[in-house]
């Protein structure tokens, strides 16, 4: 369950910057099988700035370290210019 819930938070954080009708805050219901008891936790922007800014900076890492021989291609076929 922990695990999911990171993966939503990330999902949620990434809809979130891209659609200005998604934000804080979160609401998240834990409910362990066969207990019939609910654990509840808001989580505002302030509780999730940490995480939030953390995947920003692996989302830029991952996207430098993906290589880009692929585009070089499609980049060639450009006229010559010092804007690309």
């Amino acid at each position: 369950m922990k695990l999911a819930l990171k993966a939503g938070f990330l999902s949620f954080d990434s809809t979130r910057v891209s659609s200005n009708n998604v934000d804080f805050p979160i609401d998240v219901v834990l409910y362990k099988r066969d207990t019939f008891k609910l654990a509840e936790q808001r989580y505002t922007q302030n509780d999730m700035a940490n995480i939030s800014a953390q995947w920003a900076d692996e989302l830029k890492n991952a996207l430098m370290n993906i290589p880009g021989e692929w585009m070089e291609e499609a980049f060639n076929k450009l006229p010559e210019s010092n804007e690309v």
